[in-house]
């Protein structure tokens, strides 16, 4: 052999005997897939039996991970002779690479064996042309026969709400088109959905084309309006009373109910023949408890309770107190981030089965981005939505100003987020000083500072005509929105109170 090719193996021998001295002879941990979301919970195997001592840790740039409810290692499960560790995918998890090892108090031990690679990715939502400006309708009145306000004080059909997208300079229209209600009459079984809604889809959706503006349609998920309907075949989520320290059942649908998600798979394969520009989902999360789902719980999330809390109702009530009455700060992380993510695989099934080629747009609640309630903008980015309006309803100044601190701190880097308020005085703590809708547009003006969103919506139409105003009329609601949407600021020029005084703004008649 000449010197020459003797260049060209040396290299090549030196790595197989540092492939086999360094790597061949440690113990292989293997991932359960290459690249994991924001919902998953990766799993990490070893072909072997491991010790009590052996646990799992998931590195990130060489640093230890923090996960979910403050945990840093993992224990293993042995089982058939293989060992699996379990780590969800924590809250606002960097994208990127991450390395799973395993950690033993035996430097040699911990040393013997190789880590597995994963990565964290997110998935690009589908195009959609922004900026969207929206008003909502989520009145299930019969809308045929509604007679409507109009903004130059005339009274017109149900297409007069599109007068009002045009005057408010909004260019779609979102409507509720799917909701289950109760009051004392059954909806039917095979189909519970208030069909006064639905039979209009199609005539607002052919309204909105000739005006030039789109239409989305959603579905109210996991909610029966009035009171639990017990004929339908729906289990019924487990909540917690804190002042009397008991389990009732709630109105809200489990999220894990099969025969609901067939439902609302139905209803939005329906929807999605309209032509409608997109499709929605509210109440997507467990809507009040989600204990009777404390089990499944426990068992993915691997936690044990103390062997004297024994099953059942039992277990379910200790995991509610700890939460609720104890402040378990740490479980009732993790208790949040398991409902997230059994929404988002609600919404990922319903993506996977309604195959519907609409952008998929979902509501989500705005305190602690939603966490509190089982939701998450990132989970429900990459199990599909592909817009997400947010809920700026139903807190006072301390609590807004908190809930906008919270947000500063939350990477949402590729959700695309619509922010929107809700016309309702009680809501606005009866505020007459500074004026309720005077707040009611600031609040969205103070969020677009830190959710830079691609729009806005107002919740919504008939609350300008039948909702709670207080002493302002509805024109007088919709006005710092308008000037919101027209110029991007708010608050000048008005005056409020048409009920004591006769002046609104020049030219503009007061709706009552």
């Amino acid at each position: 052999m000449n010197l020459r090719k003797a260049s060209y193996i040396l290299p090549f021998v030196i790595f197989l005997f540092l492939w086999g001295y360094f790597i061949s002879g440690k113990k292989h941990l293997r991932a359960d897939r290459d690249y994991y979301k924001h919902y998953h919970i990766a799993a990490f195997e070893f072909q072997g039996a491991l010790s009590r001592e052996h646990r799992l840790v998931v590195f990130r740039k060489n640093a230890p991970v923090t996960g979910v409810g403050g945990r840093m290692a993992y224990k293993f499960h042995v089982s058939g002779g293989r060992s699996v560790a379990r780590f969800p995918i924590p809250w606002n998890a960097e994208e990127g690479f991450y390395e799973a090892r395993v950690f033993h108090p035996s430097a040699k031990e911990r040393d013997s064996f190789l880590g597995a690679v994963f990565a964290v990715t997110g998935r690009n939502a589908a195009d959609v042309e922004f900026p969207l400006n929206a008003m909502n309708w989520e009145n299930t009145k019969n809308l045929k026969t509604r007679r409507i306000p109009l903004p130059d004080g005339e009274i017109g059909s149900w297409k007069g709400i599109f007068d009002w997208l045009e005057y408010m300079k909004m260019d779609t229209f979102f409507y509720l088109a799917g909701q289950t209600a109760y009051f004392g009459q059954s909806l039917p079984k095979d189909f519970p959905w208030i069909k006064n809604n639905l039979k209009m889809l199609d005539e607002l959706c052919e309204a909105a084309r000739e005006r030039k503006m789109r239409i989305g349609a959603w579905v109210a998920s996991y909610i029966v309006v009035g009171k639990a309907d017990q004929n339908l075949g729906y289990t019924y989520g487990l909540d917690y009373s804190l002042s009397e320290d008991r389990l009732k059942k709630s109105r809200g649908i489990s999220i894990r109910d099969p025969k609901r998600l067939k439902d609302i798979i139905k209803v939005m394969r329906q929807i999605d023949t309209s032509s409608a520009d997109f499709i929605g989902l509210d109440y997507i999360r467990p809507v009040q408890g989600g204990f009777e789902l404390t089990e499944e719980f426990l068992e993915e999330m691997d936690i044990e309770l103390p062997g004297h809390v024994k099953a059942g109702n039992d277990r379910a009530l200790y995991l509610a107190r700890e939460i609720f009455k104890r402040k378990n700060y740490a479980l009732q992380d993790m208790w949040n981030w398991w409902r997230a993510r059994q929404s988002s695989l609600c919404i990922e099934r319903i993506k996977e089965e309604v195959k519907s080629d609409k952008p998929l747009w979902v509501f989500i609640l705005s305190w602690q981005m939603g966490h509190q309630h089982g939701q998450d903008p990132l989970m429900f980015r990459d199990a599909g939505a592909d817009f997400q309006t947010v809920m700026l309803y139903e807190c006072d100044d301390r609590q807004f100003e908190r809930l906008l601190s919270q947000w500063g701190k939350y990477n949402a880097e590729g959700v695309n987020f619509i922010i929107g308020n809700q016309i309702d005085f009680d809501v606005h703590q009866f505020s007459e000083s500074p004026p309720a809708p005077e707040k009611f547009a600031r609040r969205i003006f103070e969020a677009q500072k830190i959710f830079k969103p691609k729009g806005i919506f107002v919740n919504d139409l008939s609350r300008v005509f039948w909702g709670r105003k207080g002493a302002y009329t509805g024109m007088e609601w919709l006005l710092p929105v308008r000037q919101l949407i027209e110029t991007g600021e708010t608050g000048g020029g008005f005056r409020y109170g048409a009920s004591k005084s006769s002046t609104v703004l020049p030219s503009q008649p007061p709706l009552n």
